[in-house]
């Protein structure tokens, strides 16, 4: 199953996924937030802290020097020894190292250019900050690295201050504190922070479980509520407990699902009603029409000794005694579909055979219409399981259909077989049907010119009993038409009652 679909079939998914990405998101970003302003508080503080403590220790090494000045026989080396010396352990366990560089590089009356405390090396002072600190008498601060001879190398700030020995030289004095302690200390909000905002998320989507659960089970339960009344149980209902929104959704449900049930059974009522009455009164009228028949066909016979105008009416008569008993065979078929009663008598039939025969019932009706039909067939025969009355029904249906709407213009008829079923196309060239009335083609008494209609005979039911035929054999019939250029109708039937159809037979048509 694609992601996309694992998230679309489920709304608790879908809203906990959104819900736990945004908290997850917004969790981080405060988090990473707060962390980055505590360690920079905690940082500013500890620099802040070791400019004061760096100025006070160069102004107390200022004043050895000075103090020191006073006498000729001043040991100075002894003196920076003692300033160096003051540490006495490195700035992981005192907070600090000193580092006291000559301004000229050079080792004056026996003073190294450069001595720092306990293995510190000269290269933690950055060469910014020396360039300020050799320029005016100002106190300098930077952040750095303290580096040592052994590879240890810790994040710290260096102070640095010019401050001038008689009678030696201009000296470099920088007091550098490490981070060592404020970085435990960040590491450990770090951890608390990141500990905090798991359990925080936790806690976040178990809330958020549980909530979506209960707004979400009322949801899914309605929804299978409906499938059950979708599927034919009527009477299922929701069960409603409380007054809130949710309660008010059930009480809704409950009532459209009422009027709902009331509305199928007046409708199935009303509709066996119908299906009733169209069904006796066809077979009621079947008697008295067999009588009509029988007199009307008397008459008939006897025609050519009546007036001519006699003559005619019992031409007229017979004529639409016979469309009588068309509406009353397409009635009783209709009966017979809805009462699901319709069977198939299946042998098996030669399409092609099948075919020919319905163009010779309709060449005359053709002919007098001035309509030409063009067969493109297969040259061997097509077989198929399926009921040859039927099949005819149909095609003779379609092909009636297409003359009377050809205007004059060819009609084609096309077979194709495929793999697993048989087609068989009916184009005509005349006016067309409009795109918002393809949808009604085939319902029972429907007719896109009913004035036309009239005058050419047809109930209207045609087309409907055609596509029930189809739907029998396990197949459909599927129409395109486009104004002004005509019509086609594809009948689509399975080679074996057995076969579905796994694919329609197409191919292109001749144009006119």
């Amino acid at each position: 199953m694609k992601i996309t679909e694992y998230f679309r079939t489920s709304l608790f998914r879908k809203v906990f996924s959104v819900s736990s990405v945004i908290s997850i998101t917004l969790i981080y970003l405060l988090g990473l937030s707060l962390y980055n302003r505590i360690s920079e508080g905690i940082i500013e503080e500890k620099i802040s802290a070791a400019i004061s403590e760096g100025e006070a220790a160069i102004r107390y090494a200022d004043y050895r020097f000075l103090i020191g000045s006073m006498n000729r026989n001043t040991n100075y080396k002894a003196i920076i020894d003692e300033i160096i010396k003051s540490t006495n352990v490195s700035a992981k366990a005192s907070g600090r190292e000193i580092a006291l560089l000559s301004s000229s590089g050079k080792k004056v009356a026996g003073i190294p250019s450069r001595s720092t405390s306990n293995f510190l090396e000269s290269a933690s002072i950055p060469n910014q900050l020396r360039q300020l600190v050799s320029q005016d008498d100002e106190v300098h601060w930077q952040r750095t690295k303290l580096k040592y001879s052994n590879g240890d190398s810790v994040a710290g700030v260096a102070v640095g201050h010019r401050i001038e020995i008689k009678s030696v030289g201009k000296y470099e004095m920088y007091v550098l504190f490490d981070f060592a302690s404020q970085q435990q200390t960040i590491d450990l909000i770090g951890r608390s922070m990141w500990g905090t905002g798991l359990l925080l998320m936790v806690l976040i989507m178990l809330i958020a479980s549980v909530v979506l659960g209960q707004v979400i089970k009322p949801v899914r339960y309605a929804a299978e509520v409906a499938e059950q009344l979708t599927s034919g149980d009527l009477s299922k209902r929701m069960e409603v407990k409380g007054k809130d929104e949710v309660a008010r959704l059930g009480m809704a449900f409950n009532e459209m699902a009422e009027t709902l049930e009331k509305q199928i059974t007046r409708l199935e009522n009303l509709s066996r009603l119908q299906r009733r009455f169209v069904s006796d009164v066809s077979h009621e009228l079947r008697t008295p029409l067999t009588t009509i028949r029988m007199a009307s066909d008397l008459i008939y016979a006897a025609r050519d000794g009546f007036d001519p105008t006699i003559t005619r009416s019992a031409e007229l008569l017979i004529s639409q005694i016979d469309r009588f008993e068309e509406l009353l065979i397409d009635l009783l078929e209709i009966s017979r579909f809805d009462s699901q009663v319709a069977t198939l008598s299946l042998s098996r039939v030669d399409v092609w055979k099948l075919v020919n025969r319905c163009v010779d019932d309709v060449a005359m009706d053709a002919k007098q219409r001035d309509v030409k039909i063009r067969i493109d067939t297969p040259q061997e025969e097509v077989l198929i399981d399926g009921d040859s009355r039927r099949i005819e029904r149909i095609v003779r249906n379609l092909l009636g259909n297409a003359i009377d709407h050809a205007e004059g213009n060819p009609v084609d008829l096309t077979i194709k077989v495929g793999q697993s079923a048989v087609s068989i196309s009916v184009r005509d060239y005349g006016v067309g049907i409009e795109d918002h009335h393809l949808g009604r083609v085939f319902d029972r008494f429907w007719r896109a010119d009913p004035s036309r209609s009239r005058i050419r005979g047809g109930s209207g039911l045609g087309l409907s009993i055609a596509r029930e035929d189809a739907n029998l054999h396990g197949g459909d019939i599927q129409v395109s038409s486009e104004l002004g250029s005509g019509s086609q109708f594809v009948l689509t039937l399975p080679l074996a009652q057995s076969q579905p159809i796994i694919e329609v037979p197409t191919g292109e048509l001749p144009t006119d």
